[in-house]
């Protein structure tokens, strides 16, 4: 008798926990947030000397009007270009 009475409690418990009502997350609204952002300007290579040190080597580029020269040195490796 102990035996059925403990399974018929068992059981209305689970029925009760199986039957509670969940509660839902808020769904977020859909809203469109539109921004407007002007094109990025397009740099232009004015004349003058640029110098990048960093983990591959060293880039020194140089340009004089028409005139343009880049050297490149890293990895053991040197390249030197001069364009007229």
């Amino acid at each position: 008798m102990k035996k059925i009475s403990m399974f018929i409690g068992m059981l209305s418990i689970l029925a009760i926990v199986s039957c509670k009502k969940k509660e839902e997350a808020p769904q977020p609204s859909e809203t469109t947030i539109e921004v407007n952002t002007p094109a990025p300007e397009v740099e232009e290579n004015a004349d003058g000397t640029s110098v990048s040190v960093g983990t591959e080597g060293v880039d020194v580029s140089t340009k004089n009007g028409a005139n343009e020269t880049n050297i490149n040195v890293g990895g053991g490796d040197a390249k030197v270009e001069v364009k007229k």
